[in-house]
């Protein structure tokens, strides 16, 4: 293919690719709560296997008895199709996607007592007119 017809499909895939953006740690970017409730134990895990399944958290935290808690947080954003039409863009612009955040409590012997795992919608606006 060449021509205009291979600088409109050139022009579309980019602008699919750069719509997209993801953040955060990718090895929770597919974890659900059945998926983490199978691999992390409460009274049984140990944080070396949450490191070693999970990585390094985002946010680590002490309690003043000793406890500690691990962050972990991903995000995958889309942008809003008004990005990619010129002067709408200044008025209306921003992403959309999915954020997710798993927090897990340990004691001081630094086993797991306890993990969080959550899903919600995030949305991010920018120009003359927001929400």
């Amino acid at each position: 293919m060449t021509g205009p017809a291979s600088v409109t499909v050139a022009l579309l895939i980019s602008l699919v690719v750069a719509g997209c953006a993801s953040s955060g740690n990718e090895s929770i970017a597919d974890a659900t709560g059945e998926t983490v409730s199978s691999q992390i134990i409460k009274g049984r895990t140990r944080q070396t296997d949450v490191r070693r399944l999970y990585g390094d958290p985002m946010k680590t935290s002490f309690a003043s008895n000793g406890n500690e808690s691990w962050e972990y947080e991903f995000s995958r954003m889309h942008s809003k199709p008004t990005n990619f039409i010129p002067y709408v863009n200044l008025v209306h612009s921003g992403a959309e996607g999915d954020k997710k955040s798993l927090v897990v409590f340990f004691d001081k012997q630094k086993i797991v007592q306890d993990y969080t795992m959550s899903t919600s919608k995030v949305e991010v606006s920018r120009g003359l007119i927001t929400r």
